[in-house]
């Protein structure tokens, strides 16, 4: 009996320590089996990662790239645009120079003008003038006579439709009065150039030295010496400059 009772214990203690380790094994394998997946769940994970960090990588680098491309077409635009900026401050800094020369010139040329037409009329009354103190009286006279007489001659050669009038008034202005031959020759040659009876209305005016000038309405003669000696200065202008 107490044979069998050992053998029974150490049977049963047999059979209690195989369940232990096949319960312990199968703890620890199912445990193994768990570590494996996790472990192949995280190299997939850490696979994923690395492709997601590749492509990422390679997103940042592409964006890095554009922006730098980017980047150099802005500095390249902003340079063409410096530069052409710069050429249209210097395009127009030269229409503004040129513009200045020109405004200048123009206004040197005015005033050269001006100058010249002063200088022209001084020249008249200095010439005038000149006359006044070479000539007497009775010199002065005689040229005025002589100046009307060729006057007239010089009204009858002219062709008709060259003389005007929208009156039958002619106002003289003269630096003598005109003798009584000198009158009669006036009248009657203005009258055949006009088809009409010309009335004579003659003033005194001793500034224009010799002559006499003939208002016709609107119409103007300026026989006077001031005059002549307005047209010759353009001859003295010309012989002097040769």
């Amino acid at each position: 009996m107490i044979l069998q009772l050992v053998l029974i214990q150490i049977a049963t203690f047999v059979l209690i320590i195989l369940f232990m380790r096949w319960l312990l094994y199968s703890h620890i394998s199912r445990a193994l089996r768990r570590l494996q997946q996790l472990n192949q769940e995280n190299l997939e994970k850490e696979k994923a990662l690395k492709e997601e960090f590749e492509r990422a990588k390679r997103e940042a680098e592409r964006e890095i790239e554009a922006g730098r491309q980017e980047a150099e077409v802005i500095k390249e635009q902003a340079r063409e645009n410096a530069e052409k900026t710069r050429e249209d401050m210097v395009s127009k800094a030269r229409k503004e120079a040129k513009r200045l020369i020109n405004d200048a010139l123009r206004d040197c040329q005015r005033k050269k003008t001006e100058l010249t037409v002063e200088m022209q009329e001084k020249a008249v009354y200095l010439a005038s003038d000149m006359i006044k103190y070479i000539f007497t009286e009775r010199g002065r006279e005689d040229l005025h006579s002589h100046v009307i007489d060729e006057l007239i001659a010089e009204i009858d050669k002219l062709e008709e439709q060259k003389i005007k009038a929208t009156g039958d008034k002619a106002e003289l202005t003269c630096a003598y009065k005109l003798n009584d031959e000198q009158s009669k020759k006036l009248k009657e040659v203005l009258t055949a150039k006009l088809h009409k009876d010309i009335e004579l209305d003659e003033k005194i005016d001793k500034d224009i030295i010799a002559g006499l000038n003939i208002k016709l309405g609107g119409f103007v003669i300026d026989g006077s010496i001031r005059n002549r000696f307005k047209k010759i200065l353009p001859l003295m202008k010309e012989k002097a400059k040769q």
